[in-house]
């Protein structure tokens, strides 16, 4: 790719601790294994890209503090961009505490942001717009566009505006709006919020649902791994998945959802983001 994506979002560090189930409460155990991981949605998405080998960069705001070096320095080491990424001073570093439970494949997340301000419009003033192919969550004029409603607030649909290309609604997101199924989340958007863009809906272990902007109903089974070792960002890898194979126009909605689900799938079969790189075709 000539151009690069943009990923707009957060940036924090994860601290994951891999137990053999989930923890007691009021209880003391030990966890088989433990790592510090920088996360969060657009910076989870931006390292997905890169090992797939797309120029990538993440949009986000950082904290100045020591600890978030350590994030600095992964997005160095894996050739992100991050240049434009606003800085402030005498902030406390996003942090998510999560748990991952070998007898049952899930992950519970939880997350603590004191005092780090969200982004801006006024931090995309400076961003040359004619760098990019695509952006993930806001841009402007013929890039393609996407963002993805994830975290359960009824904000996020002010999102769905003119000049949305894709839109991600991940399942919590979903049932926050009353909906059990991703065909009903979908059917509810756009008779809500029509428009010409593209809806994709994955839920968890069941089929992603999509809906393109000429009505035609998408369906993808998923790839599960005979062992789920790691679920914590899943739902990034298969958004990057996606965007990975739509940018430049050369993929099909439905060959994009594939890959999107078998990178999904391999990855919840492997700790991290570091798993077996596959090259676009």
């Amino acid at each position: 790719m000539e151009k690069k994506i943009l990923c707009v979002g957060l940036c924090n560090i994860d601290i994951i601790q891999i137990c053999d189930t989930y923890p007691v409460e009021d209880s003391d155990q030990r966890c088989q294994s433990s790592r510090w991981q920088r996360g969060g949605n657009a910076s989870n998405n931006c390292t997905v890209l890169a090992n797939l080998g797309a120029r990538c960069e993440l949009l986000a705001s950082f904290s100045d503090s020591n600890t978030f070096q350590f994030a600095l320095d992964d997005l160095r080491k894996r050739q992100i961009a991050f240049d434009h990424c606003v800085y402030h001073r005498n902030t406390e570093m996003p942090l998510s505490t999560v748990w991952l439970s070998l007898a049952t494949g899930t992950r519970t997340i939880v997350h603590s942001n004191p005092n780090l301000p969200e982004l801006t419009k006024d931090d995309f003033v400076k961003i040359d717009f004619a760098e990019y192919e695509w952006i993930h969550f806001e841009g402007h004029s013929k890039i393609t566009i996407s963002v993805e409603l994830e975290k359960p607030r009824s904000s996020n649909l002010d999102l769905l505006t003119e000049g949305i290309d894709y839109v991600f609604v991940g399942k919590d997101f979903a049932r926050f709006l009353g909906h059990e199924s991703a065909r009903a989340v979908v059917e509810a958007l756009k008779e809500s919020y029509p428009g010409p863009y593209t809806l994709i809906c994955p839920w968890g272990a069941s089929d992603t649902i999509a809906l393109d902007g000429k009505g035609r109903w998408y369906a993808q089974r998923t790839f599960p791994p005979e062992v789920i070792r790691d679920s914590l960002g899943a739902g990034d890898t298969f958004v990057a998945g996606c965007i990975f194979q739509l940018a430049g126009g050369s993929k099909t909605l439905q060959e994009a959802l594939e890959f999107a689900s078998r990178l999904a799938g391999d990855k919840l079969a492997h700790f991290g983001f570091d798993f077996v790189r596959i090259e676009s075709d």
